[in-house]
């Protein structure tokens, strides 16, 4: 009888340590000390280059954070974050040749003097842009057609949105007051009008707080899930609680945002002094690699060196190793000589794109820059 009771003691017990490291977030090691050179040709499946028409309406200016979205049959490209960005969202043809503008520049229906950022409704063809100066979400046919329009009444920042299965999805940092903040993931009906929303993270701050960059790709979808990152925003003296764990990448389900991994920095990116000193840009995954965008900003206490500068991990979850990059990343496909910026494509992570302007011995003047569009191992 002993050994009976013995044998089910022993066996709950394996249950339940099976159950608790099932249950353990998987956590990816960041070195920030490491610095490397990874080649395209080692992650990619295959680049293709795409040279950009340019005409007086086309020109394009990669300097500016550019919203890149490839449809069946167009890509549209879209200048966003700037605080005064009149430029209009361009399509081209796959081939790269100009189509049309959409919109223009104003403040009156169907018009907009800032875009924060742009989704496509590939069933409908259907182009949202979310602007501000008022902030609003602004709904056109793919052929420039003005459709509807609706207003944002929300003190936020940091936007984001998505198209998905018959959804708008927005993301965006409320500003409660001065002490407190919180990012939400709403859905939108096909009125333009909020159905629901989920709140991906809350802080309180004992002082103002810092925040990230304007724009940045925190809603992204590869063939299966979509993936939310919230961005922390914090106070440089004054840690905030935080009510989201950190460093967290979260899966969408339906009205629930589930963790699926967390990068781990040394000592979970505080200084000795208690200070955060890793700011995490930009965190997303496709079905293979784990990719970040991130800076080492150490207080004044501490740095002796100039203005950080954006670090790019990628860690391939087939070989286990982790890549930490202070430069960007080496095209060896195409012979760049220097370092890429590789970015997602926001409606399909399986794929990225970056830019780099190629000169023509006969170019009387410079031309667009091309876009290199990857395709991910699996």
């Amino acid at each position: 009888m002993k050994l009976y009771y013995n044998t089910i003691i022993i066996g709950l017990l394996l249950i339940s340590c099976g159950q608790e490291k099932q249950s353990e977030l998987p956590e990816f090691p960041v070195d920030i000390n490491q610095n490397i050179s990874l080649s395209l040709s080692e992650i990619a499946e295959e680049i293709t280059s795409v040279e950009l028409e340019l005409t007086d309406e086309s020109m394009i200016n990669s300097d500016n954070f550019m919203r890149v979205i490839i449809t069946e049959n167009n890509i549209i490209l879209a200048e966003i974050g700037g605080l005064f960005t009149t430029r209009p969202v361009l399509v081209f043809n796959r081939d790269g040749k100009f189509v049309r503008s959409v919109g223009s520049n104003g403040q009156g229906p169907g018009e907009y003097s800032n875009i924060l950022n742009v989704a496509f409704d590939e069933k409908n063809s259907r182009l949202f842009i979310l602007s501000n100066n008022p902030d609003r979400i602004i709904c056109y046919q793919s052929d420039g057609t003005f459709l509807k329009e609706a207003r944002l009444n929300l003190n936020s920042f940091d936007y984001d949105i998505l198209y998905n299965n018959n959804e708008l999805f927005f993301v965006c940092m409320g500003i409660i007051d001065r002490h407190n903040t919180k990012k939400s993931v709403y859905r939108m009906n096909e009125n333009l009008q909020v159905k629901d929303s989920i709140i991906c993270f809350e802080s309180y701050f004992e002082d103002s707080a810092n925040e990230g960059p304007f724009a940045s790709d925190y809603i992204i979808k590869n063939q299966t899930s979509i993936y939310i990152y919230s961005k922390e925003v914090y106070s440089k003296w004054d840690p905030p609680t935080v009510k989201v764990s950190r460093d967290t990448l979260y899966r969408l389900e339906e009205n629930k945002l589930i963790p699926e991994l967390k990068l781990k920095f040394a000592n979970n990116g505080f200084d000795r002094y208690g200070d955060k000193i890793i700011d995490l840009f930009n965190f997303y995954r496709s079905s293979r690699y784990i990719f970040a965008n991130y800076k080492y900003n150490p207080n004044n206490r501490e740095r002796n060196t100039e203005f950080p500068k954006m670090s790019y991990f990628c860690y391939d979850t087939k070989t286990g190793k982790g890549y930490n990059m202070l430069e960007g990343y080496t095209d060896d496909i195409n012979r760049i000589e220097e370092r890429v910026i590789i970015h997602p494509l926001t409606t399909n992570s399986e794929y990225f794109y970056y830019w780099h302007t190629n000169m023509h011995p006969n170019d009387l003047q410079e031309p667009n820059p091309t876009l290199y569009i990857g395709k991910l191992k699996k």
